[in-house]
């Protein structure tokens, strides 16, 4: 039987391991080194900028020693009103025009990642696909995580309708989901939203890569009395301990919403704990060609200002 670890201490709302389960000895690490990341998928919407996936994706795949693979999606061309109504001998200007255009495009995203890839020294590949291409999710199924940012809903982006949602519901793989502009290159406080249902238990588990490699990670438990069974005699101490037998630096938070939605209870610890990353499951499904989904998931999926890891 397993040896009892040394008792969790209180510290008000936050429960911290004690230092049997935080020393990261050799089993620990070699635990962690088992759980690494082999390949990164990052896709670059060719009509926003890229530069925070780009940066964020390389430097995990620089700490990680992960091979990099950028999916670049050719937006439409933008056309001018004259093109719009080309006829004849005109058509094939418009085509070189819009051709040459893309070009420039891409070059431009391109550039950045080859950037990326030299200053980070890791290996990389890119590909480059029309937005319009069916097999566009396939190239996230091979991955150990996937890089993308949510759309901005004040401007165009070349990602087919629904793309993000398709990604983190379907897929079957991990997703960082950056919000527009974001600046982030680094994931060393992570808050872990935790509910002791199935898709948390799966986010953990694929985040392990880079829990066991932060500075510190904090398990959130709110309204713990909704999921008694689940959650156990002591909300969150189980996930700290599993956690800190791989070497984690966990600490647990128990918080009441107080009737506020748990979504923004989420963000706004996050905000206080000056997350990096947040890792928390995803709720939802398909429904009229329509994504539908929970309303934790859709409050962060919506309004997270930091880098977000959302499995299923």
């Amino acid at each position: 039987m397993d040896t009892p670890p040394r008792a969790l201490s209180s510290q008000g709302d936050v429960t911290t391991t004690g230092d049997s389960l935080s020393e990261r000895d050799g089993l620990t690490m070699t635990a962690a080194a088992l759980a690494g990341l082999g390949e990164i998928v990052v896709f670059v919407d060719g009509q926003s900028v890229a530069s925070g996936s780009l940066e964020l994706a390389g430097e995990l795949a620089r700490e990680h020693g992960a091979h990099l693979t950028g999916v670049f999606m050719r937006p439409l061309p933008a056309s001018t009103p004259p093109e719009m109504f080309a006829r004849g001998k005109g058509i094939p200007g418009v085509i070189d025009s819009h051709r040459a255009q893309l070009e420039r495009i891409e070059a431009s995203h391109r550039a950045f990642f080859d950037d990326v890839v030299w200053r980070h020294g890791i290996r990389s590949e890119w590909r480059s696909v029309s937005y319009f291409s069916e097999d566009l999710e396939v190239h996230s199924h091979y991955a150990d995580l996937v890089v993308v940012t949510r759309p901005d809903p004040a401007g165009q982006t070349a990602g087919p309708p629904g793309f993000v949602e398709s990604l983190v519901l379907t897929s079957g793989r991990p997703v960082i989901v950056l919000p527009p502009g974001s600046t982030t290159s680094r994931a060393r406080r992570i808050l872990v939203g935790w509910n002791a249902g199935r898709e948390a238990v799966r986010a953990v588990a694929d985040s392990l890569p880079l829990l066991v490699r932060a500075d510190v990670v904090e398990v959130l438990v709110v309204d713990s009395e909704r999921h008694r069974t689940a959650h156990g005699q002591e909300p969150g101490a189980d996930i700290a301990r599993y956690l800190a037998r791989h070497g984690v630096k966990v600490e647990v938070r128990r918080l009441s919403s107080g009737g506020e939605s748990v979504g923004r209870v989420l963000l706004s610890q996050a905000a206080a704990f000056r997350t990096d990353l947040v890792v928390m499951g995803a709720y939802g499904h398909s429904h009229m060609n329509e994504w539908i989904f929970g309303g934790v998931t859709r409050t962060v999926l919506r309004d997270a200002d930091l880098p977000v890891l959302m499995s299923r």
